[in-house]
């Protein structure tokens, strides 16, 4: 199951609250949250960055046009920060969605491990806050769908950092053999050992070695290739879309290869939800191919707020759907 296709049942402000760092894949620090609800449903989650005072609420993100385009009738507002700066953030942003129809149902405040209510004003949400549990139903669910948090956003980055220089000489000494075999082969059968390798993957539970991690890279070089990794991905049969493999094979791959392959495990983690590792995963292909047009697509639709359900169809082209079945 993919977090985006978890019914989560929110029964309270800290079945919200356990849940936010899983959705968003890591616990937020100074930030503004904003989940979106239709008809009571969690619909989707957005997370900027607070301005640095109270002083500077024009340079707050707006995220209206996000919440409007994932139909979302309702919001909860969550601020990690300061007191001040957070009452001032919240009344803000809940002008602007309840003008815009999005509904702010509760304005609230996280910080050292306790919550706050900043509408509330009864003996059960005291001034001193209180305390944020670990875990709760909610939070369970998601996890069992997959969700997970990292310490911060820094660990998401690390995720993709490159490995170790001794295997990524490997991966090349394998990628120059590879290129040097290649030459031999028609294009059909080039192909064939291309789809082979893609599939191959995909369905083992172990990672690959470097000749295979070369294979693999090469094969997302080209566009048909690339395209049947990402039906695959849609096809929903994989478990965690194979994350850790698109992520392995990205970090053992030259700047001259990466792109394709973080460009698939960025699509990889937006299908799956986790909107935080895709954007990194984007960056990082367009660092190395600045022009990659499919992470240049599918980062604008990110950050224009599109629900990962809208990229069922991304790699299809014009096959008709049986094949995309297959």
């Amino acid at each position: 199951m993919h977090t985006t296709q978890a019914r989560i049942r929110l029964n309270g402000p800290t079945d919200l609250l356990t849940t936010v760092p899983l959705l968003l894949g890591f616990h937020p620090e100074h930030s503004l949250v904003v989940v979106g609800l239709l008809n009571g449903e969690l619909q989707c989650t957005f997370r900027v960055d607070l301005p640095g005072s109270a002083d500077h609420l024009e340079h707050l993100p707006d995220l209206t046009a996000q919440l409007s385009l994932n139909e979302c009738d309702g919001c909860v507002v969550v601020v990690y920060g300061e007191a001040e700066l957070a009452q001032a953030v919240a009344e803000r942003v809940a002008s602007r969605y309840h003008a815009a129809g999005v509904i702010p149902l509760d304005l609230l405040r996280v910080a050292e491990g306790r919550w706050f209510s900043l509408t509330c004003e009864k003996p059960c949400c005291p001034d001193e806050g209180l305390v944020l549990p670990e875990t709760s139903a909610a939070s369970c669910e998601v996890a069992v769908a997959g969700g997970y948090a990292e310490a911060d956003r820094n660990a998401i980055a690390a995720q993709l950092a490159p490995a170790p220089p001794g295997r990524r000489a490997a991966v090349a000494r394998a990628v120059m053999a590879a290129l040097t075999a290649d030459a031999e082969l028609d294009w059909a059968a080039q192909r064939d050992l291309d789809l082979q390798a893609i599939d191959r993957w995909m369905g083992a539970k172990a990672l690959p070695d470097p000749e295979a991690i070369a294979a693999v890279g090469l094969a997302l070089g080209d566009l048909d290739i690339r395209d049947y990794a990402l039906r695959r991905i849609n096809s929903g049969q994989f478990e965690g879309n194979r994350l850790d493999l698109w992520i392995w094979v990205a970090r053992h791959l030259e700047d001259d290869l990466v792109a394709p392959a973080a460009t698939v495990a960025g699509f990889a983690a937006y299908r799956f939800g986790n909107g935080v590792l895709a954007l990194e995963a984007f960056e990082l292909a367009l660092q190395s191919s600045p022009h990659y047009r499919l992470a240049q697509m599918l980062m604008a639709a990110l950050q224009a707020g599109i629900p990962p359900g809208a990229l069922s169809r991304i790699g299809c082209g014009d096959r008709e759907e049986a094949e995309v079945s297959d």
